[in-house]
């Protein structure tokens, strides 16, 4: 039986969010497949960590919160990791980023201890990370940034088996703003649906 975390990171109201409704689109498919594992769904919205940004006021307490030894020990725990994300001003989500400031810690989650060569070792080699993001841009329009780029990275950096990740872009254009929901899975359900399956 594997432990699955999943994090939705949409700042948007849950029944608005494509991201969060695309998600749950695809464990609902991984479930079917999958009838026995276990689930922890995070609203990072309504998480005390991810709602308390790093600053100069606050960097000793910040890093020495003991809610971020809980959360790095549910992740240790856990076999498999599905983020939803969209892209808020060309970056991730403030409470994605919040939450990964307080569980991407030297020595708990990456260590340079032991590299010869100045590389880190990534701690969180026990996870296989999926990354659901949208945006509304079309793929690649602004390239200067790619908060889907960024997220593979860091979960690379930090030891996890990183899949392929699902985005889904160009929301805000005329093709595509004034579909549904469902409109939106339909376009790109076999892409979902075939991800959910192999993970």
């Amino acid at each position: 039986m594997n432990k699955i975390i999943v994090l939705y990171a949409s700042p948007i109201p849950q029944e608005k969010s494509i991201s969060t409704y695309l998600a749950k689109k695809f464990i609902d498919e991984y479930k079917q497949h999958n009838k026995d594992d276990k689930f922890i769904e995070i609203n990072l919205n309504t998480l005390d960590i991810a709602k308390e940004t790093l600053t100069s006021l606050n960097f000793d307490a910040f890093f020495a919160n003991p809610k971020n030894d809980e959360y790095i020990e549910i992740l240790k725990q856990a076999n498999k990791l599905v983020i939803a994300a969209p892209m808020i001003n060309f970056n991730i989500p403030a409470t994605l980023k919040n939450f990964i400031d307080h569980i991407a810690i030297a020595n708990k989650t990456f260590s340079y201890k032991y590299s010869k060569k100045g590389d880190a070792k990534g701690l969180l080699d026990n996870l296989k990370v999926q990354i659901i993001t949208t945006q509304g841009a079309p793929e690649d329009w602004y390239l200067f940034s790619s908060h889907a780029t960024y997220l593979n990275g860091l979960w690379k950096f930090l030891g996890a088996n990183v899949m392929k990740t699902i985005k889904i872009c160009g929301l805000k254009t005329q093709e595509f703003s004034s579909k549904t929901h469902e409109e939106i899975f339909e376009l790109n359900k076999d892409k979902i649906l075939e991800a959910a399956k192999n993970f």
